[in-house]
């Protein structure tokens, strides 16, 4: 693979796959390709599966060589620290891909239940991504979705929000800026760090001595 691989997180029913399949009919540089878990599959989109194997992306072989961006949507039935660090990995042994942005897609629908687990998944999100886009804005949870926007303005995060509406084309121009806008420095140069930024170091994916994580993210959608 070469060119650039953008990470695509979201709750069900999200929309995600749907938004993002407005790039190739928007994208006059080249094909968008999208790499899904089994569970996201779609044969209307160019794409390839990918298998989950020792805690590493296996990629079914990639049809379109013409492809210069990828979306690599990660399954919500494994556990997204260990996909960042799989990913860590994909861009370390394919010369020529640069990671672009980590975007997080929410179903507002879910907001309304005010779930823990659902919570602390999406501030772990959050932790990594450069933009998050709401779907399903509606009267009943439109003060959820501000909150969950002040949450993230009051912890100095500086990502993008992005309000999906059903009867106008999403924003994907700048939802897929390069601009860099995440919390997290796990994507960066290792040369330009300090060593308490670097990926072992990052909140969400050092571990203890005992192998487990120093701040767990669950799983709240798994199937």
């Amino acid at each position: 693979m070469k060119g650039t691989l953008h990470i695509i997180l979201g709750t069900p029913g999200s929309e995600r796959r749907s938004v993002l399949s407005k790039s190739n009919s928007s994208n006059d540089s080249g094909l968008s390709y999208f790499l899904l878990p089994e569970e996201l599959k779609d044969e209307s989109l160019p794409h390839s599966l990918w298998d989950w194997d020792e805690s590493q992306f296996r990629f079914d072989r990639i049809e379109d060589e013409s492809a210069e961006e990828f979306f690599l949507f990660f399954s919500n039935n494994f556990n997204i620290a260990d996909q960042f660090e799989a990913t860590l990995k994909i861009l370390e042994s394919e010369d020529g891909l640069d990671v672009g942005r980590v975007i997080v897609f929410i179903n507002s629908k879910l907001l309304v239940d005010n779930n823990d687990q659902i919570t602390t998944w999406i501030d772990a999100a959050t932790h990594f991504a450069d933009a998050v886009c709401f779907s399903h804005r509606e009267n009943d949870n439109a003060a959820h979705i501000a909150k969950c926007k002040e949450r993230y303005e009051s912890m100095r995060y500086p990502l993008e929000t992005y309000l999906l509406g059903k009867k106008k084309d999403p924003p994907l121009e700048r939802i897929l800026s390069p601009s860099t806008r995440r919390i997290s420095h796990v994507f960066d140069p290792q040369d330009l760090l300090d060593p308490e930024d670097s990926p072992t170091n990052d909140p969400y994916l050092s571990r203890q001595a005992n192998g487990k994580r120093h701040k767990p993210i669950p799983t709240p959608f798994a199937s």
